[in-house]
């Protein structure tokens, strides 16, 4: 998890695009750039690309809520016995 180098909060979250040069930046780099909630400090980071596969769902559906697969009554009841 990361911690922000200013304060050591791990409040950090991303943060908008302000200016045309800092799109350029993000484009041809791998780094984003984050806001501390905690101190308000802003910085840049390398972006975490995981090696493994990722869940099946896609961005669009974490989205919209749609599931590709919709949830079984059976699938309910599995989740209320645990």
């Amino acid at each position: 998890m990361r911690k922000c180098p200013a304060c050591g909060s791990s409040r950090i979250y991303p943060s908008r695009l302000r200016s045309l040069l800092e799109q350029a930046r993000r484009t041809f780099s791998e780094k984003q750039p984050y806001r501390c909630h905690a101190c308000n400090h802003r910085g840049w980071y390398q972006i975490y690309v995981p090696l493994t596969e990722g869940p099946d769902d896609k961005p669009e559906d974490l989205r919209t809520g749609l599931s590709s697969t919709p949830i079984t009554p059976d699938d309910l009841d599995r989740i209320d016995r645990t």
